[in-house]
């Protein structure tokens, strides 16, 4: 009895192993849905902190969710983690490629967290035989499936913000409208309403007391960013106004200025290029980083509506023309006229190269 007894001290005494961090594989989909954040990233390095561990990544692409349009290839980020893995928090691997699902911590730091059961894993690294992928996403197909969600997140924003030429609150350019009126030495009256019985906001003498952008060499064109029956609402220097369709000229409508014109994708741009407009799994082109221009040199060769939405059929070229030499198309297929903001994605160079 005394040895029991010893022997039951000398249990109670010894301290408890620590519990292994254990959780249940997920669907790739429900990582991607309850992640803030999601991104494939380098890891760079890791310092350990009081409390935590702070993992260093540099971005492969652009966020596939959250984030910011700032956040390019190259760019770096922050995470945290827990400093064991026996909470769950991930063991570095320097060089290696994750997949990274980070979500807010319990503070109101606006810190992401990273842990082994959200979905956060090396996917490549030379420490591993072959790739990792996920219980229902084999590794070869993770890339694809992380464009086809991304792509769904794109077109739920462009959906979202996406002007409406028949809101008479849209503030957002829908195309570029000639001033016949100004032509001839006259002027435009501007409306606080669509109507010549509301008040007279202001007269435009000059393209240069509104906002313009050139619809041809030298040829600028006031920005409507709305219509009604008989009316454009124009964006003056730092308001809106309405002018009445007799003092307009020739209207042209954002979607059909950069058709077969010398045009390019916009710092709107997703990098996403769809096999058919609004359908198919997306092809993904890595932007340039913050210090390059964000112009990517195209063709658009057509624009076809989709539930209500326009779509540019597109060839991204490899080359810009303006430098000389064949411009040899890349990616081909199907961008939205709209970007992720309500911006145009595609502009045009007015005066060539």
């Amino acid at each position: 009895m005394r040895l029991a007894g010893a022997l039951a001290l000398v249990l109670l005494a010894m301290p408890a192993p620590a519990l292994a961090c254990r959780c249940a594989q997920l669907p790739f989909a429900d990582y991607f849905q309850r992640a803030e954040f999601v991104a494939m990233a380098r890891l760079v390095a890791a310092t350990e902190q009081v409390d935590h561990r702070e993992l260093e990544f540099e971005l492969l692409a652009s966020p596939y969710k959250g984030g910011s349009l700032a956040q390019v290839e190259g760019s770096m980020i922050k995470l945290a983690t827990e400093s064991s893995t026996a909470a769950c928090g991930l063991q570095p691997d320097i060089n290696a490629v994750y997949v990274v699902f980070a979500e807010s911590g319990d503070d109101d730091a606006g810190q992401l967290w990273v842990n082994s059961c959200n979905g956060t894993r090396v996917h490549l690294s030379t420490r591993l035989d072959e790739p990792v992928g996920f219980v229902d996403v084999p590794a070869r197909f993770v890339a694809g499936q992380l464009n086809a969600y991304f792509g769904l997140e794109v077109l739920r924003e462009v959906s979202a913000n996406a002007p409406d030429p028949s809101d008479p609150g849209n503030e957002k350019l829908v195309g570029l409208l000639d001033l016949k009126a100004l032509a001839h030495g006259g002027f435009v009256s501007v409306y606080a309403e669509p109507s010549r019985s509301s008040s007279l906001v202001g007269e435009i003498h000059s393209y240069d007391d509104i906002t313009t952008k050139e619809f041809a060499y030298e040829q600028p064109g006031a920005v409507v960013v709305a219509k009604h029956p008989g009316y454009y609402r124009i964006q003056l220097d730092n308001d809106f106004g309405w002018i009445s369709s007799e003092d307009a000229g020739t209207w042209f409508p954002y979607p059909q200025l950069p058709v077969r014109r010398l045009a390019y994708l916009t710092d709107q741009w997703s990098g996403l290029v769809w096999p058919e407009a609004g359908a198919g799994i997306p092809v993904r082109k890595a932007l340039a980083s913050g210090d390059q221009r964000y112009e990517y040199s195209l063709n658009v060769v057509e624009v076809s509506e989709i539930g209500g939405m326009p779509w540019f059929r597109v060839e991204v070229l490899e080359t810009d023309p303006c430098l000389g030499g064949e411009s040899k198309p890349g990616l081909t297929g199907w961008v939205p006229a709209y970007g992720r903001q309500g911006k145009p994605n595609a502009w045009f160079y007015s005066r060539g190269c």
